[in-house]
């Protein structure tokens, strides 16, 4: 029996947002379109693909339009701050998902769900039966997802050597392992969720408390020295900080169908150019 190829998930939204505002020209199609975040997404998982990961399959997942809400009611505030962004790349994800259809790109949105669960859920699921599995994304809240040995995450943006991220340079990096990334950034924040974290904890502080692989409930009540603020900080903050932990973890249950990716690898991807034209687009 042949082993099943190894598996590319991208994350859509960021890889998206990331082409629209990195890519140095603007793309438009026949109706005026800005498709400069399709061509470049394209464009970007192409060059990735064949760079780093050849002979992989490459499934593609988007969040759905009311992804967050579940969160959203748990915490009225997750992700407020992004209602005043600049969300234009979105008017080029309809065209994008045409690109991927007609490159034999799966890709999924699955209702109610962001991105991340639904990464986090297939990622999970096929490490657990074997298989190798990258995900695409510079995204550091699925750093979660480094616990099991098969998975890696790829940034292609970082350094030469250090694109592949794997659970070892997270401990390196930030003193804590994957496990403990939701306790982590409770702790310091997530400004791109809107969580604001503890007053005064920053990294070093939150890595210090943690130290031994300790999570929120095991931190003792009071410390000596340099961390007895922190600690009282936290204690006067804990209902907030348990809440923003539950909003940081990845959701790996999502109702994803079985066969929503296959064992089969991709071949190169199609060049974004011939794409638009064959979609219509130009």
């Amino acid at each position: 029996m042949t082993a099943p190829a190894p598996l590319l998930l991208v994350d859509g939204h960021h890889l998206l947002y990331r082409a629209h505002f990195g890519f140095p020209k603007r793309f438009r199609a026949l109706d005026g379109t800005d498709v400069t975040g399709a061509f470049g997404f394209v464009a970007l998982l192409r060059k990735a693909h064949r760079e780093h990961c050849a002979g992989h399959e490459v499934f593609v997942v988007f969040d759905a339009e009311d992804g967050a809400a579940d969160r959203v009611h748990v915490d009225a505030g997750y992700k407020a701050n992004r209602s005043d962004a600049d969300h234009s790349p979105i008017q080029a994800l309809a065209p994008l998902k045409e690109m991927l259809d007609q490159s034999g790109v799966r890709w999924l949105e699955w209702p109610g769900a962001e991105g991340d669960d639904v990464l986090a859920t297939i990622a999970t699921r096929e490490a657990a039966a074997g298989r190798a599995v990258v995900v695409l994304s510079g995204d550091r809240d699925l750093y979660s997802l480094l616990t099991a040995d098969r998975i890696q995450i790829l940034n292609p943006q970082a350094p030469p050597g250090r694109q592949f991220i794997t659970a070892r340079a997270v401990t390196d990096r930030y003193g804590v392992t994957p496990s403990q990334w939701a306790d982590f950034r409770a702790l310091t924040g997530d400004p791109a969720d809107n969580l604001p974290g503890v007053a005064g904890v920053g990294p070093v502080t939150a890595a210090r408390l943690l130290t031994g692989g300790l999570r929120l409930e095991d931190l003792p009540a009071t410390a000596p020295g340099r961390l007895a603020n922190p600690l009282l900080r936290i204690r006067e903050t804990w209902e907030n900080v348990l809440r923003d932990r539950s909003l940081l973890r990845l959701n790996c249950d999502v109702p994803v169908p079985q066969d929503s990716v296959t064992a089969t690898a991709t071949p190169e991807l199609t060049a974004p150019a011939v794409l638009m034209k064959a979609t219509g687009l130009w």
